[in-house]
């Protein structure tokens, strides 16, 4: 019997989805929804399946084993997850799972209702040079992090929109915050400031261009995650972090160690984002060992980047992550 996925939001990152999902034996792609219609209607022209009016009809009526959920920040709550967890399917949702600590709450609390297996689609935790990260720093006390994003303004209007994709740090920088939080343990305070320095000229802009967020990890050391979409034609993702003579840096696909003994450059070869989609399947099988990141996992690093965020409205106020909620 084949897996049958619906994908929620057809847009770009899920199609790289159904290319890798449909590639695996045995899955296929049974719907899609989106609120462009026509735009489902080609994802089922070119993947198969059908696509239909709205997400509680695709549940109903395609026969699913699990759901992809691949809309905007905003997006999300009853409408979109409400029908996927009261039908107790698996299901697959890209970052970050909401813009609000509330709806992701509630889903969570449907989440647990259910026992359902999540996957939350942050790539770098299935990366085989960041996994392999963890493993050199289990033994060592980390002493300072420092994280960056830093790139130009993506194209998409609701990006750009506060309400709608939380800032830089909620939407995109969220990867680098939660790669910090799965090398070196829990966050517990942020003290953060943004400013809007070099776009003011873009149309129906109100995000913060640039920004930079203090962090204390709950094991002591201390860490700064900066982020800028002002950047054009070039930019820079990665982590480095310091311990007693010994650091390493993350940048893009290369892990580079240094230490008295020397240096050494480990490359990617595991690509994550197939890691991920591959460990949805097999915890629609029932085995959730793959899992590296699941609902509740997804919703400790969006109250990091929230707690960021009310920081920066507060003037750099110190805010402690139980504060969100």
């Amino acid at each position: 019997m084949a897996i049958r996925l619906g994908f929620i939001g057809t847009g770009g990152i899920a199609q790289g989805h159904m290319e890798r999902l449909t590639g695996l034996e045995g899955v296929e792609a049974a719907g899609h929804f989106d609120v462009q219609a026509d735009r489902a209607e080609a994802s089922a022209a070119k993947w198969g399946g059908r696509a239909y009016p709205s997400v509680q009809a695709m549940v109903d009526e395609a026969k699913l084993d699990g759901a992809v959920i691949c809309t905007p920040p905003f997006a999300h709550g009853e409408a979109v997850e409400g029908p996927v967890c009261e039908a107790g399917l698996p299901f697959l949702i890209e970052k970050p799972i909401a813009v609000d600590i509330a709806t992701a709450r509630q889903v969570e609390a449907w989440v647990k209702a259910k026992d359902l297996a999540t996957v939350v689609a942050y790539k770098y935790r299935w990366d085989d040079h960041v996994m392999k990260a963890r493993e050199m720093l289990a033994d060592k006390t980390i002493g300072l992090v420092h994280g960056d994003f830093w790139g130009g303004l993506p194209g998409v209007a609701w990006w750009r929109v506060m309400a709608e994709s939380g800032g830089q740090l909620v939407e995109q920088t969220t990867h680098i915050v939660d790669m910090a939080r799965y090398l070196c343990g829990e966050i517990e305070s942020v003290q953060a400031l943004y400013a809007l320095r070099a776009l003011q000229d873009v149309e129906n802009l109100d995000i913060p261009d640039v920004g930079t967020v203090n962090v204390t990890f709950a094991s002591g050391a201390l860490g700064n995650i900066s982020n800028t979409c002002i950047l054009e034609g070039w930019g820079r993702s990665s982590l480095r972090v310091m311990a007693k003579g010994f650091t390493l840096e993350i940048a893009w696909n290369r892990l580079t160690c240094a230490s008295a003994a020397g240096t050494e450059e480990i490359e990617q070869t595991a690509d994550g984002y197939l890691g991920e989609d591959v460990a949805f399947i097999e915890a629609i099988k029932g085995d959730r060992s793959l899992i590296h990141s699941d609902y509740s996992e997804g919703l400790k690093t969006l109250a990091v980047t929230l707690a960021a965020n009310l920081s920066a409205q507060d003037d750099g106020r110190l805010v402690k992550i139980s504060e969100v909620g």
